[in-house]
């Protein structure tokens, strides 16, 4: 991208000795353009593969588990995760061991961590 532009300045350059201002001004308008465009373009693909990444790492975890994983960054244990979410606490234990599995973490801090990067908190 970067040598594009270059280019085309250096092109706006070469034109100032065979043709006369008001055509440069047309080559600077069109290049500025084209610019403002590639970086529109590519701004709108990295968005859409950022929300893909998102919606892909957020159907790992079900919603039940996005909710204990919640509760967990909040510091709660089973037993208050289980009364809050009035559920069973071998429950809770079994949505924290899945948690672990699906995001390949050995501890809670660790999936909370990885929660976080994969801004699914």
């Amino acid at each position: 991208m970067s040598a594009a532009i270059l280019l085309l300045f250096q092109l706006q350059q070469w034109s100032l000795y065979a043709i006369g201002a008001p055509e440069n001004l047309s080559v600077i308008l069109l290049a500025m353009l084209f610019l403002v465009l590639g970086i529109l373009i590519s701004r709108y693909f990295y968005l859409q593969t950022e929300s893909r990444k998102r919606a892909s790492h957020q159907s790992i975890l079900s919603n039940q588990e996005l909710r204990v994983l919640q509760l967990i960054s909040d510091g709660h244990s089973n037993k208050e995760i289980a009364n809050q979410l009035c559920i069973a606490e071998t429950t809770v234990k079994s949505h924290v061991s899945k948690i672990l599995m699906k995001l390949n973490a050995k501890r809670r801090t660790e999936a909370v961590r990885i929660g976080r990067d994969l801004e699914i908190l």
